[in-house]
Protein backbone atom coordinates (compact mmCIF):
# COMPACT_ATOMS: atom_id res chain seq x y z
CA UNK A 1 0.00 0.00 0.00
CA UNK A 2 1.32 3.44 -1.14
CA UNK A 3 0.26 6.80 1.07
CA UNK A 4 -0.42 9.91 -0.48
CA UNK A 5 2.51 12.25 -0.69
CA UNK A 6 2.70 15.07 1.44
CA UNK A 7 4.93 18.14 1.61
CA UNK A 8 7.36 19.08 4.58
CA UNK A 9 9.19 22.06 4.82
CA UNK A 10 12.07 20.90 7.36
CA UNK A 11 14.30 24.19 8.97
CA UNK A 12 18.01 22.93 9.76
CA UNK A 13 19.65 24.04 12.80
CA UNK A 14 23.23 24.63 14.41
CA UNK A 15 23.88 23.83 17.71
CA UNK A 16 25.57 26.44 19.63
CA UNK A 17 27.53 25.05 22.67
CA UNK A 18 28.68 27.09 25.65
CA UNK A 19 31.65 25.49 26.50
CA UNK A 20 32.99 27.12 29.98
CA UNK A 21 35.81 29.71 29.51
CA UNK A 22 39.08 31.08 31.12
CA UNK A 23 40.47 34.53 30.10
CA UNK A 24 43.95 35.45 29.33
CA UNK A 25 44.31 39.17 29.91
CA UNK A 26 47.77 40.56 29.31
CA UNK A 27 50.54 43.43 28.18
CA UNK A 28 50.10 42.11 24.55
CA UNK A 29 46.68 42.67 23.72
CA UNK A 30 46.51 45.93 22.47
CA UNK A 31 49.04 45.53 20.27
CA UNK A 32 47.60 41.98 19.04
CA UNK A 33 43.99 43.33 18.06
CA UNK A 34 42.59 42.56 21.88
CA UNK A 35 42.25 45.89 23.31
CA UNK A 36 42.89 47.15 26.26
CA UNK A 37 46.56 46.32 27.80
CA UNK A 38 45.38 43.65 31.20
CA UNK A 39 41.24 43.84 30.23
CA UNK A 40 39.63 40.79 31.15
CA UNK A 41 36.89 41.98 29.75
CA UNK A 42 38.41 42.28 26.56
CA UNK A 43 40.75 39.15 26.86
CA UNK A 44 40.47 35.94 24.55
CA UNK A 45 39.44 33.16 26.22
CA UNK A 46 40.19 29.49 26.14
CA UNK A 47 37.71 26.95 26.17
CA UNK A 48 37.10 23.69 28.17
CA UNK A 49 35.96 21.28 25.51
CA UNK A 50 34.71 18.28 27.89
CA UNK A 51 33.65 20.36 30.82
CA UNK A 52 36.31 19.02 32.83
CA UNK A 53 38.39 22.05 33.78
CA UNK A 54 41.07 21.72 31.31
CA UNK A 55 41.14 24.20 28.95
CA UNK A 56 42.44 25.56 25.66
CA UNK A 57 42.47 27.93 23.28
CA UNK A 58 45.15 30.03 20.40
CA UNK A 59 46.07 33.34 21.93
CA UNK A 60 48.10 35.83 19.49
CA UNK A 61 51.19 38.15 20.58
CA UNK A 62 52.21 40.57 18.14
CA UNK A 63 54.98 41.94 19.36
CA UNK A 64 58.10 40.36 21.87
CA UNK A 65 58.12 40.69 26.04
CA UNK A 66 54.66 39.87 26.70
CA UNK A 67 53.22 39.16 30.26
CA UNK A 68 49.52 37.68 31.18
CA UNK A 69 47.50 35.73 34.10
CA UNK A 70 44.27 33.76 33.63
CA UNK A 71 41.46 34.45 35.53
CA UNK A 72 38.31 32.63 35.48
CA UNK A 73 36.07 35.64 35.06
CA UNK A 74 36.10 38.77 33.14
CA UNK A 75 37.07 40.60 36.01
CA UNK A 76 39.83 40.67 38.59
CA UNK A 77 38.64 39.28 41.50
CA UNK A 78 40.53 36.13 40.74
CA UNK A 79 43.39 35.19 38.97
CA UNK A 80 46.16 32.94 38.83
CA UNK A 81 49.70 33.34 37.60
CA UNK A 82 52.88 31.77 37.89
CA UNK A 83 55.07 32.33 40.76
CA UNK A 84 58.92 31.22 40.07
CA UNK A 85 58.50 30.26 36.16
CA UNK A 86 57.79 26.73 36.98
CA UNK A 87 55.00 25.71 35.05
CA UNK A 88 52.82 25.82 37.92
CA UNK A 89 49.77 28.33 39.05
CA UNK A 90 49.18 30.27 42.33
CA UNK A 91 46.09 31.86 42.85
CA UNK A 92 47.47 35.49 42.46
CA UNK A 93 51.01 34.26 41.30
CA UNK A 94 53.42 36.78 39.16
CA UNK A 95 52.26 37.61 35.53
CA UNK A 96 53.58 34.57 32.98
CA UNK A 97 56.14 35.90 30.33
CA UNK A 98 56.04 34.79 26.67
CA UNK A 99 59.26 36.18 25.67
CA UNK A 100 58.71 36.22 21.77
CA UNK A 101 55.96 37.08 19.30
CA UNK A 102 53.82 34.43 18.64
CA UNK A 103 50.51 32.79 17.88
CA UNK A 104 50.26 30.52 21.24
CA UNK A 105 48.63 27.28 22.00
CA UNK A 106 47.82 27.44 25.87
CA UNK A 107 46.52 24.25 27.65
CA UNK A 108 45.41 24.91 31.24
CA UNK A 109 44.57 22.38 33.90
CA UNK A 110 42.86 24.12 37.01
CA UNK A 111 42.31 20.31 38.47
CA UNK A 112 45.69 20.60 39.35
CA UNK A 113 46.90 24.06 38.58
CA UNK A 114 49.19 23.30 35.49
CA UNK A 115 49.76 25.41 32.04
CA UNK A 116 51.89 24.82 28.86
CA UNK A 117 52.40 27.62 25.83
CA UNK A 118 53.44 27.18 22.46
CA UNK A 119 53.63 28.74 19.71
CA UNK A 120 52.56 27.46 16.28
CA UNK A 121 52.82 28.39 12.41
CA UNK A 122 49.77 26.93 10.32
CA UNK A 123 49.73 25.36 7.31
CA UNK A 124 48.32 22.81 5.11
CA UNK A 125 49.17 19.91 2.84
CA UNK A 126 47.66 16.78 1.51
CA UNK A 127 47.10 15.20 -2.09
CA UNK A 128 44.56 18.02 -2.67
CA UNK A 129 47.74 20.63 -2.78
CA UNK A 130 50.64 21.16 -5.16
CA UNK A 131 53.19 19.90 -3.33
CA UNK A 132 51.41 16.79 -2.11
CA UNK A 133 51.85 15.30 1.69
CA UNK A 134 54.37 17.63 3.42
CA UNK A 135 57.63 14.63 3.79
CA UNK A 136 61.23 15.47 4.20
CA UNK A 137 61.50 17.10 1.15
CA UNK A 138 58.17 18.52 0.35
CA UNK A 139 56.82 21.67 2.19
CA UNK A 140 53.50 22.13 3.54
CA UNK A 141 51.77 25.52 2.14
CA UNK A 142 52.46 28.44 4.56
CA UNK A 143 49.19 30.43 5.93
CA UNK A 144 49.26 34.05 7.16
CA UNK A 145 47.84 35.19 9.95
CA UNK A 146 45.42 38.31 9.72
CA UNK A 147 44.90 40.03 13.07
CA UNK A 148 42.32 41.99 12.61
CA UNK A 149 39.60 38.40 11.29
CA UNK A 150 41.79 36.74 13.56
CA UNK A 151 42.35 33.95 11.26
CA UNK A 152 44.97 32.35 8.71
CA UNK A 153 44.55 32.21 5.28
CA UNK A 154 45.86 30.81 2.19
CA UNK A 155 45.12 31.15 -1.63
CA UNK A 156 45.63 27.79 -3.11
CA UNK A 157 44.98 25.47 -6.52
CA UNK A 158 43.30 22.32 -5.36
CA UNK A 159 42.71 18.94 -6.85
CA UNK A 160 39.72 16.96 -5.92
CA UNK A 161 41.99 15.12 -3.28
CA UNK A 162 42.56 15.16 0.87
CA UNK A 163 43.87 17.92 2.63
CA UNK A 164 44.70 18.77 6.52
CA UNK A 165 46.09 21.49 8.55
CA UNK A 166 49.13 21.40 10.90
CA UNK A 167 51.22 23.13 12.66
CA UNK A 168 55.12 23.81 12.53
CA UNK A 169 56.01 22.01 9.87
CA UNK A 170 55.33 18.64 11.98
CA UNK A 171 51.89 15.79 13.23
CA UNK A 172 52.71 16.50 16.59
CA UNK A 173 49.51 18.74 16.31
CA UNK A 174 47.29 18.62 13.31
CA UNK A 175 43.31 19.24 12.74
CA UNK A 176 41.42 17.38 9.97
CA UNK A 177 37.22 17.00 10.17
CA UNK A 178 35.50 14.10 11.44
CA UNK A 179 31.92 13.83 10.27
CA UNK A 180 32.53 16.46 7.31
CA UNK A 181 30.70 18.74 9.54
CA UNK A 182 32.89 22.13 9.36
CA UNK A 183 34.29 21.52 12.52
CA UNK A 184 37.65 20.73 13.44
CA UNK A 185 39.39 17.54 15.43
CA UNK A 186 42.83 17.01 16.80
CA UNK A 187 44.12 14.48 14.14
CA UNK A 188 40.64 14.25 12.50
CA UNK A 189 40.04 12.70 9.42
CA UNK A 190 41.17 14.30 5.92
CA UNK A 191 39.38 16.90 4.61
CA UNK A 192 37.85 15.96 1.35
CA UNK A 193 38.27 18.86 -1.92
CA UNK A 194 35.06 18.10 -3.83
CA UNK A 195 35.93 19.68 -6.68
CA UNK A 196 39.48 21.16 -8.29
CA UNK A 197 39.27 24.88 -8.54
CA UNK A 198 41.16 28.04 -6.57
CA UNK A 199 40.38 28.06 -3.30
CA UNK A 200 40.80 30.70 -0.29
CA UNK A 201 41.18 28.25 2.65
CA UNK A 202 40.95 29.43 6.17
CA UNK A 203 41.58 28.15 9.47
CA UNK A 204 39.59 29.97 12.48
CA UNK A 205 41.16 28.87 15.81
CA UNK A 206 40.10 31.49 17.49
CA UNK A 207 36.96 30.39 19.26
CA UNK A 208 35.67 26.72 19.96
CA UNK A 209 34.70 24.85 18.09
CA UNK A 210 37.55 25.72 16.04
CA UNK A 211 36.17 25.84 11.94
CA UNK A 212 37.92 26.44 8.64
CA UNK A 213 36.18 27.16 5.43
CA UNK A 214 37.14 25.76 1.58
CA UNK A 215 35.68 29.19 -0.44
CA UNK A 216 36.74 28.23 -4.29
CA UNK A 217 37.63 31.83 -6.52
Amino acid sequence: AVSESIALSITPYTVEINYPKIYVPGSYQEASGYTGNWSPADAPALYSLESNDEYEGYVYMANSGNEFKFTPERNWDNDWGDTGADGTLEAGGDNIAAANAGYYKMNVNINDLTYTITSTDWAITGSATPNGWAGANTPDHDMTYDPQAKVWTVTLDLTAEELKFRANDAWDLDYGDTGADGQLNQGGDNIVVDEAGNYTITLNLSEAPYTYSLEKN
